[in-house]
């Protein structure tokens, strides 16, 4: 399956987290990513859109909504406001995706 095939299955509003080799290449919406889904600038997805996906995982991020105050370890994006509170805690969901 080709990185164009797996993304077509997914919805815009998803989390991305893209690995090509050890190198992280992209982390956000796939909003932000594919042209299928409204983005016009797409150089990382057509340069990567028909490599082979070699491994397909959703990841939850856990984490402490005050982590910078607490000096905790930062969540992947730690610009956006949190989708969920568990008292204290915030989670977000990545579909993590190796080439």
């Amino acid at each position: 399956m080709t990185l164009a095939d797996l993304l077509n299955t997914l919805e815009s509003a998803n989390m991305l987290r893209i690995f090509k080799g050890d190198e992280e290449i992209f982390v956000g919406y796939l909003a932000l990513f594919a042209p299928e889904v409204g983005h016009t600038n797409c150089k990382l997805y057509e340069q990567y859109k028909n490599d082979k996906v070699i491994r397909f995982r959703a990841v939850p991020e856990i984490t402490h909504r005050k982590w910078k105050e607490l000096n905790l370890m930062s969540p992947l994006k730690p610009d956006e406001t949190p989708d969920f509170r568990f008292q204290e805690l915030q989670m977000k969901l990545y579909y993590t995706i190796y080439l």
